[in-house]
């Protein structure tokens, strides 16, 4: 009976170890999928720090993002766990479009990490950048998925081939693999390797339902193939594989990491030639990926890597010279940062396009462009919305005519893991706009319901806008004016005034302003000084007709507010009655002002009887026939601001 208890107490022991041994060399060998299973089954025997911290990991590099959330939340609630989480966590919610919670975990980051704190502000701040991003996409530009491409899988990268296309994808195209025992399942993913493919339009277009093929087997050979780069002859094939060959790989064991490399390869009638190496490949050192040829074919852009790196991949680029490739040189820090840069391209006009998480991002890798050559380029552009979204964006491809192509991503929508979509851009018109915000002098509070006055100096004309509830505001302008901007005088204890010029800008524009101002404590109500009542009445006097029409034009002058109309009575009388007194006066204004044109989803009314008094005169207290005056008044206040719409 002895022996049995000890056996029962051991085997539990033995098998959690052994299972906990092959997780772990899965997960050190990259393979995430299988490593990920046997975790799972871990954590639910025994729950602990170590494993779940494994498990958000797997999740995250095989880009399963909505799991990985979960995952990192529940490493929370261990005790112990390493900071970094708080960064890893934030990049999740970051690319599944939570840009609030993302900000709250950066902080929490430079929180811990003091040291970390400038970068951790800088991806808080970023988080802003992105939501904006994605609520004004730029509406010249449509982006639609492009299904022909497309599987569950991963699919892109795409280059046009004669009336066709050559793209990436993991499919599984011949015939069905077996997961676990079969060399041709990559065990990152748990999918079938990367390999190149051409689609021939049947209608020998470039439009049309498109034939897949697999590219030979020369280009396909062993592991990854793609994503690749023609010569503008099409004759030459540049393209990524696998770095890894029968002397360096063990397929049983998986050992090598995957390093990648470029090969080249010749077209000679209908087939390549042999696939041969990159000079500057170096597979048992680093990787060297995604090749890009300049449209002249002088330059060879790639990204590695290798020794001179500035942080994880940058790009790279060799000069072709008559003996062959010269040395690999760092593009610079203008496009390289200490994070990834990657899938260089280089379009006709000799604009670089490429991806990177470490500019400024909306969440994973967004497509950045840049001016210039070698290692001399203008800061990088990112293309923002819809080109880029909250999830990895990379691929880019552009027909001659630089407004229609293809882009890649794993943005929500798509078939599969990375889908392929179709972009077209109509030609930007030349725009001007001036956008604001108004605060709060003291506390730097945004302001909302405040009048900001447009006026152009050349014709007097003037327009004007309301705050917003978050103190912006916006105009449009007009080329080759001068413009006033200036708040309304009767509403600010101090005022700024501001001018702008688009005289000789040649480029869409858009000017910032801010205002910081004292406001008055009744800056939101309007008083309206005329509005008078005979007693115990509450119908519209002739006198009083002015005042409600300086109503009317306010309204129509800023198309953006509702208004609420609001009376009051002095507090001789009894409350009810008094209440009820100023609810039909209010209401006589508020139906004088639809007769005459106002807009009745814009306009409320309300009265407040003796409520809301001015001075002392409440019930009991003896005071003039002045100051009960001065409690007897309509107002009208700006309720709401309907945001317009910005530039």
């Amino acid at each position: 009976m002895c022996c049995l208890v000890i056996v029962l107490y051991l085997l539990p022991f033995n098998l959690l170890s052994d299972d906990l041994g092959r997780a772990n060399k899965y997960y050190e060998k990259d393979n995430y999928a299988f490593a990920l299973e046997i975790y799972k089954q871990l954590f639910d025997q025994k729950p602990k720090l170590s494993i779940a911290q494994k498990i958000a990991n797997c999740y995250r590099f095989t880009n399963d993002l909505v799991e990985a959330e979960k995952a990192y939340a529940v490493v929370f609630t261990f005790s112990g766990f390493d900071p970094i989480n708080y960064i890893y966590y934030a990049d999740v919610l970051k690319q599944n479009g939570k840009f609030e919670l993302a900000k709250i975990n950066y902080l929490k980051y430079a929180e811990r990490r003091p040291s970390q704190s400038d970068e951790a502000v800088r991806l808080a701040n970023s988080c802003d950048a992105a939501r904006l991003w994605l609520d004004y996409p730029d509406q010249n530009i449509k982006v639609t998925n492009e299904t022909d491409f497309n599987s569950e899988f991963s699919d892109f990268s795409p280059i046009a081939y004669k009336k066709g296309f050559i793209f990436v994808s993991d499919r599984r195209f011949l015939k069905p693999i077996n997961r676990i025992k079969s060399r041709k399942i990559y065990r990152w993913t748990g999918n079938p390797y990367l390999k190149l493919y051409q689609a021939a339009n049947a209608n020998d277009t470039l439009d049309g339902t498109l034939k897949l093929s697999i590219m030979n087997v020369g280009v396909n050979k062993r592991a990854h193939a793609g994503p690749a780069s023609l010569s503008s002859d099409e004759k030459i094939i540049y393209f990524t594989k696998a770095g890894y060959d029968a002397d360096l790989y063990d397929y049983n064991q998986q050992i090598n990491v995957f390093k990648k490399t470029i090969y080249m390869a010749v077209k000679t009638g209908n087939s390549w030639s042999v696939p041969t190496p990159f000079i500057y490949n170096s597979p048992k050192q680093y990787s060297v990926q995604h090749p890009a040829l300049s449209p002249d074919g002088k330059y060879l852009y790639f990204s590695s890597d290798m020794p001179g790196t500035l942080g994880g991949m940058d790009i790279f680029y060799c000069e072709r010279t008559k003996v062959g490739w010269a040395k690999p040189i760092n593009c610079g820090s203008i496009i390289n940062t200490k994070q990834n840069e990657v899938f260089p391209y280089v379009r006709k006009d000799g604009k670089l396009y490429f991806s990177s998480n470490g500019h400024l991002t909306m969440g994973g890798l967004d497509i950045f462009s840049s001016l210039g050559s070698e290692n001399n380029w203008t800061a990088p552009e990112n293309l923002k919305a819809p080109m880029n979204s909250s999830k990895d964006d990379f691929g880019v491809f552009y027909y001659p005519d630089n407004l229609t192509g293809f882009l890649s991503s794993n943005r929500n929508g798509g078939q599969g893991s990375d889908d392929i979509y179709r972009f077209v851009e109509r030609p930007k018109s030349i725009f001007y706009a001036l956008e604001g915000i108004m605060v709060d002098k003291q506390s730097g509070n945004p302001l909302a319901g405040l009048n900001v006055f447009l006026i152009d100096k050349n014709t007097g004309e003037q327009l004007s806008t309301v705050s917003n509830e978050d103190g912006t505001f916006g105009f449009d302008l007009k080329k080759d004016a001068e413009y006033q901007i200036k708040g309304d005088d009767s509403k600010y204890i101090s005022k700024q005034i501001g001018e702008v010029s688009t005289k000789d800008i040649k480029a869409s524009t858009i000017f910032n302003v801010r205002f910081e101002v004292e406001k008055g404590e009744e800056a939101y109500i309007v008083r309206l000084n005329n509005i008078y009542y005979d007693f115990d009445k509450y119908n519209i006097r002739k006198d009083a007709e002015p005042d409600l029409m300086k109503v009317l034009d306010f309204m129509k002058s800023t198309i953006n507010v509702r208004i609420e109309m609001r009376s009051h009575t002095d507090a001789r009388g009894s409350a009810a009655y008094n209440l009820k007194l100023s609810q039909q006066r209010a209401k006589s204004a508020e139906n004088y002002l639809l007769g005459k044109g106002a807009d009745k989803s814009r306009l409320s009314a309300n009265g407040f009887g003796e409520t809301l008094l001015l001075n002392k005169c409440k019930d009991g207290v003896k005071c003039t026939k002045q100051e009960h005056q001065l409690n007897r008044r309509t107002e009208f206040k700006v309720v709401r601001i309907d945001s317009l719409k910005k530039p």
